[in-house]
């Protein structure tokens, strides 16, 4: 139990009552792993440390994120309640980075987990990658965990004989087959992170580097190394000052193999992303959101007494930083005016209102740390919202007990402590789906019955140890536990600094109720 903003009355004792219970699941990553336009021949040029890329774009688990999504929606399809309220999941709720490289064919996988069915983030079908024993120079082939036993004279890579990862025969066929995912049984909500950003613009030409990249996203040519004498900051500087004739011309000279082509795996666009989205009520068009449908941020019932808010905190450039906009800071305070009979004005003055009450839950990709500068795109000369000034806005409506998000990939609980009054509201920011420790997190919002409201968030692991297989037939639940085998066991990982403390894991959270 946490009581950095209140105290239980330990005089009382009263049942608690659940008034929301959700699952909180982030960062999947969903991950089209052969997509040419992620550049793996770039690897062999990156420094180590301890046997793994300092860019940290390859991951021995790539191939297997919709195995680990799926996983995680049929874990939380079984547990059903909250531990300590016994009350039913109202819905689940993801906060963005659900797919890794903007990608459609992504996109597709990681709604079509949600929705059930046949899914796959391979569109060209069989394995053309890193990871199998293709063409590729020494140095890129030995920077790349291959799963499949070696052929000929190919030696092992340094991921197996450095670091003792496995030999898994019949992986890449295994993890490159459909799933049948069993879908949500709850309606699900899903927010936009900075890797579903493509940052292209609705016409025209975004910049001449990403315009190289789609080339190659959709091609037939997965490059394995640069041309001849060059580095890769010649690389691209040629790549940023390129024409569309210079571009085919450089694409054409690097040494490649030939790959399937899939026009899904081209950016998809924001318009995109709302119509992948289906129709019920498990979705952002069941909430109030602003006009224009290409707008990811939205409103959504959690429950009769609580409002969610998604928020699109994704820089509109497509960069880490992020942006809340003066035009949606705006639509938020008028959602947050129209749950909360007494908030405060900019000066602490309390102000009155005939609106009825509910408790409100943020949601957001990027957590309130990651707000240093006021970067990002403007509206209309207005600067996007920087740290003090979301924390202000937060501080003024006491009915805000809750923020939920991730983009950090390690777990951690803040207590933001209220402005104007006794109190404040609790920020969760959950671990990623695609790096240790893959977890999520049943939320339950529950009345203490004296006057403070507790706030549960359990920890639900999606696979156990017994179910992962070195060889034999693999299975979706057995690739979910490789998986996490294989991020745990991660060369230089910090363990401790991804799952935090104990006060970042399975918590209680204490707050005086605002009304």
């Amino acid at each position: 139990m946490r009581d950095d903003l209140c105290r239980r009355n330990s005089t009382l004792n009263s049942d608690r009552i659940g008034l929301a219970t959700f699952g909180h699941l982030t960062d999947a990553h969903i991950l089209d792993a052969a997509n040419p336009g992620r550049l793996s021949l770039l690897w062999q040029y990156f420094d180590f440390s301890d046997g793994f890329p300092s860019s940290g774009r390859f991951r021995p688990q790539d191939l297997l994120t919709v195995h680990v999504l799926e996983a995680t929606v049929r874990k939380l399809n079984d547990v059903r309640f909250g531990p300590l309220s016994r009350r039913p999941l109202d819905c689940l709720v993801t906060t963005g980075d659900l797919t890794n490289t903007f990608a459609l064919s992504e996109l597709r996988a990681a709604i079509g987990v949600f929705k059930g069915g046949s899914v796959t983030s391979h569109p060209t079908g069989a394995y053309e990658g890193v990871q199998d024993h293709g063409p590729a120079p020494l140095d890129l082939s030995k920077s790349i965990w291959h799963p499949e036993p070696e052929i000929s004279l190919i030696p092992p890579d340094d991921w197996k004989t450095v670091h003792g990862y496995p030999t898994v025969p019949g992986f890449l066929a295994a993890a490159t087959k459909p799933v049948t995912a069993q879908g949500s049984d709850f309606p699900w909500f899903i927010g936009v992170g900075n890797h579903d950003e493509a940052g292209r613009p609705a016409s025209g030409s975004a910049s001449p580097k990403a315009d190289f990249i789609d080339a190659l996203r959709i091609g037939d040519r997965l490059p394995i190394r640069l041309p001849q004498g060059m580095n890769p900051t010649d690389f691209w500087d040629d790549v940023n000052h390129s024409n569309d004739g210079e571009r085919r011309r450089l694409i054409a000279s690097m040494p490649s193999r030939k790959v399937k082509a899939s026009k899904l795996r081209r950016p998809f666009t924001k318009a995109e992303f709302m119509d992948e989205l289906p129709d019920d009520a498990g979705n952002a068009r069941s909430g109030s959101g602003p006009s224009s449908q290409a707008d990811p941020y939205y409103t959504f019932d959690i429950s009769p007494g609580v409002l969610g808010v998604m928020l699109n905190t994704a820089s509109p450039d497509g960069s880490t930083v992020p942006v809340l906009d003066a035009a949606q800071a705006d639509w938020l305070e008028e959602q947050l005016k129209g749950v909360s009979a007494r908030f405060y004005d900019s000066k602490g003055r309390v102000s009155t209102s005939s609106a009825q009450d509910r408790l409100v839950v943020l949601f957001s990709h990027h957590p309130l740390s990651t707000f240093d500068k006021e970067e990002g795109s403007s509206d209309g000369g207005r600067p996007p919202l920087n740290r003090a000034a979301v924390l202000g806005l937060l501080s003024r409506y006491p009915n805000v007990v809750l923020w939920l998000n991730g983009h950090r990939h390690k777990h951690r609980v803040t207590p933001h402590k209220a402005k104007f009054e006794d109190g404040g509201f609790w920020e969760i920011t959950t671990a990623s789906l695609i790096d240790y420790p893959q977890q999520s997190r049943i939320v339950e919002l529950m009345d203490n019955g004296d006057g403070t409201l507790s706030i549960a968030a359990t920890l639900v692991d999606h696979s156990t140890p017994e179910s992962v297989l070195y060889e034999g037939k693999q299975t979706p639940q057995s690739l979910a536990a490789l998986s996490l085998e294989l991020a745990m066991n991660r060369p230089g990982l910090e363990h401790a600094e991804m799952i935090g403390g104990v006060g970042d894991q399975n918590v209680d959270l204490i707050l005086r109720k605002p009304f």
